[in-house]
C-alpha cells in the first residue's frame, strides 16, 4: 500500500522522543541525557513512567520542563508507549529504552531518511552493544544483512525472526502508528516484533547503516525470561499469520513453521529449566509437528526434562 505523508508541523515539534521506564532509576538518567544531547534540535522528550518505586520519578525532577513527564499506573512498557504516543506533538515518533544509550546522531540520521523518502513509514538504524562484542559482533545487526537492508529496504522476511529489529533504534510517521492501531498491551515482551509485523503489512520500511543506539545487556532485563519470550513470539506469529496469509508466501512455508518450531523448542528448554516436565513434553511434541525429521527434537521427547 502506498502512502504519502504530509508534513504540516503548526509550530510543534517535527520528532517525540518516548521513553518509557519502570524502575530503572541508576540508568534512566544517563539514557535522558544522551537524548537531550543531539544534533539535531527540533524535538520533545516524553518519559513515560510505569508506576515506578525506586525515586525515578525524583531522579527526573530537575529536568523541570526541559521534557515531559507523565505518569501512569504499573501497566506495562507497551502501554507506556501508547501514552506516550498518544500525548506527545510531533509527526515523527523516535523511541529510546530508559537503560540504553542514543548516540548523538540518532535523530538527525533517522529523520533525514524519513523526510527524503516520504512514502516511507519507518526507518530502522543499527546498534552497537554498550560493553564490547555479543554474538561475536559488535553490532546488533550484523554487516552483511545491514548492507543488504540499506539497498532495498527492509521486508516482511527481514523482520521475521525478530533479530533485526529494536524499538530504541526506529523512527516511525506518528500517523502510520495510529493507523495500524499502535502496540498491542497484551504483550508484556513482544508488542515491537507485532507492532513491526502489522506495520510492515501495510507500509514501506527502510533501513540506515548507521549506529544510532547503544544497547545494554543486564540480567534485569523483563525479555530475559525466556519462557515468556518464546511464548510472546509465537503469539506474534500466529497473529501475522492470521491477519496477513500471504505472508507465509513472501517468507515462505518452509521458514516460517521452520522458526515457529524452533520457539516451541526454545520453549520446551525454558519449561524444563523451571522443572515443568509436562510442558516441556507439549512443546517439543508441538514442535515436532512441524519438523518431524529433526533430530535435535526427537532427542529431546525422549527426555523427560531438556537441558537448558
Amino acid at each position: 500500500m502506498e502512502s504519502q505523508f504530509r508534513v504540516e508541523t503548526n509550530g510543534a515539534p517535527l520528532i517525540s522522543v518516548v521513553i518509557p521506564t519502570y524502575n530503572r532509576r541508576p540508568y534512566v538518567v544517563e539514557s535522558l541525557e544522551s537524548v537531550l544531547h543531539q544534533s539535531f534540535r527540533d524535538f520533545e522528550v516524553l518519559v513515560v513512567d510505569d508506576g515506578s518505586t525506586d525515586g525515578t520519578e525524583e531522579a527526573l525532577r530537575p529536568y523541570g520542563d526541559s521534557i515531559r513527564y507523565i505518569r501512569q499506573e504499573n501497566r506495562g512498557a507497551a502501554a507506556a508507549r501508547n501514552l506516550g504516543i498518544r500525548s506527545c506533538r510531533g509527526r515523527c515518533v523516535a523511541f529510546m529504552d530508559s537503560d540504553d544509550l542514543a548516540t548523538p546522531q540518532h535523530l538527525e540520521k533517522l529523520y533525514d531518511f524519513l523526510a527524503l523518502n516520504p512514502k516511507v513509514a519507518m526507518v530502522i538504524g543499527n546498534g552497537a552493544y554498550l560493553g564490547g562484542k555479543s554474538h561475536h559482533r559488535t553490532v546488533v545487526i550484523p554487516a552483511k544483512r545491514a548492507r543488504r537492508m540499506e539497498k532495498r529496504g527492509v521486508t516482511l522476511k527481514d523482520l521475521f525472526d525478530g533479530r533485526v529489529f529494536r524499538l530504541q533504534g526506529c523512527m516511525a510517521r506518528k500517523a502510520a502508528l495510529e493507523e495500524i492501531g499502535l502496540l498491542d498491551e497484551r504483550f508484556q515482551v513482544c508488542h515491537d516484533l507485532d507492532m513491526v509485523l502489522r506495520l510492515a503489512q501495510r507500509y514501506a520500511i527502510g533501513f540506515v547503516n548507521e549506529v544510532v543506539f547503544l544497547y545494554r545487556k543486564h540480567g534485569s532485563h523483563v525479555s530475559a525470561d525466556d519462557e515468556l519470550r518464546s511464548r510472546e513470539n509465537l503469539g506474534a506469529l500466529e497473529n501475522l499469520l492470521a491477519r496477513y496469509p500471504q505472508a507465509l508466501d513472501l517468507i515462505g512455508r518452509r521458514a516460517f513453521f521452520r522458526l515457529v518450531a524452533h520457539r516451541y523448542y526454545r520453549l520446551a528448554k525454558a519449561l524444563a529449566g523451571k522443572g515443568d516436565a509436562q510442558g516441556a513434553r507439549e512443546a517439543i511434541r508441538r514442535a515436532l509437528s512441524l519438523r518431524p525429521l529433526s533430530l535435535k527434537y526427537r532427542l529431546c521427547r525422549l527426555r523427560t526434562t531438556v537441558p537448558g
